[in-house]
């Protein structure tokens, strides 16, 4: 609804209407080159452009949470075999969407289904479990889960904390573990062990829980876990969000054109190329709050300054 409003186009329009601001000075430059007069502050022009830059990163960095939103986040649970990772997928959809079992293995083949925590739409994959296969249909799931696992959002790593010890856990994590992809450990089958007994020194981005699935005792925690994980509390009224590829194409292009007029102030170049790199800047972002022309820059001028046409 934001974005529907004018979003993000709006949070730029007051920096735009400077930077045309700063645009003018400098055209205005032009027209009294010969009486070397500089209309145009550098020094705040810097500082408006070091501004336009942070509000244009976080812009940037906000389409990757846009874009997950939109699409749904792709939360892989995986684990080893009998770890009840069925059964949980069952337990967060309260229904029997998997096949469950005591054989190790039962599932060969990956489920997928939606689950909607707090109006976003997290994209459950239900993966074969990881062990050395024992024939070639297990061979394929496993390799399914590894590819699953590279495309995954947001991985919830699930095991038997009845089985498992320290040692085999903290070796799973550091395989599943990948750089930038949220983390969350869960210890299944709590209802069969002594809370006390489990005691771990987690690796740095990982989140712990404990529950039991069959018993579906703490899978409201668990929930709440994974949308704090993936969202936390970037979404507000007020937040801005890109979600358009177009959008964020347009202002990292604003963002080389800036650094463009920057290096023009660091190794001083004329004004008119100065000019130059500021209209390019204004032009990309003119593709997101409307296209910038000649005749903006001509009414700042005239509006501001005493100057016969």
């Amino acid at each position: 609804m934001n974005q529907l409003r004018g979003g993000f186009s709006n949070e730029l329009n007051e920096l735009r209407e400077q930077l045309i601001h700063f645009a003018s000075m400098i055209e205005l430059e032009l027209d009294f080159a010969e009486e070397d007069v500089e209309f145009a502050n550098r020094d705040q022009l810097q500082a408006l452009i070091s501004r336009i830059k942070l509000v244009i990163s976080k812009l940037i960095r906000s389409f990757e949470l846009g874009n997950v939103i939109k699409q749904g986040i792709n939360t892989v649970i995986a684990g080893r075999p009998n770890a009840g990772k069925s059964t949980l997928l069952n337990a967060l959809l309260n229904e029997e969407r998997a096949i469950v079992s005591s054989i190790a293995g039962t599932t060969r083949d990956t489920i997928e289904e939606l689950l909607n925590i707090n109006g976003i739409n997290f994209r459950l994959i239900d993966t074969a479990g990881i062990r050395e296969a024992q024939d070639a249909i297990e061979v394929i799931g496993v390799e399914k889960t590894m590819e699953k696992i590279s495309q995954s959002a947001l991985l919830v790593y699930l095991f038997d904390a009845a089985e498992l010890s320290v040692t085999e856990i903290l070796s799973d994590i550091a395989r599943l573990q990948k750089p930038g992809v949220p983390f969350v450990a869960v210890a299944n089958k709590m209802d069969l062990v002594d809370q006390d007994s489990l005691s771990l020194a987690l690796p740095e981005g990982v989140q712990f829980i404990s529950i039991s699935a069959r018993e579906k005792s703490h899978i409201d925690d668990l929930k709440d876990l994974l949308y704090e994980v993936a969202v936390g509390d970037q979404l507000t009224e007020n937040h801005t969000m890109v979600t358009n590829i177009r959008h964020v194409e347009a202002l990292q292009r604003t963002q080389e054109a800036l650094a463009q007029v920057e290096q023009g102030m660091v190794n001083p170049v004329t004004s008119d190329f100065l000019a130059m790199d500021i209209k390019q800047a204004l032009h990309y972002l003119g593709e997101i709050t409307g296209q910038v022309t000649t005749d903006d820059l001509l009414e700042n001028i005239f509006s501001k300054f005493c100057i016969g046409k």
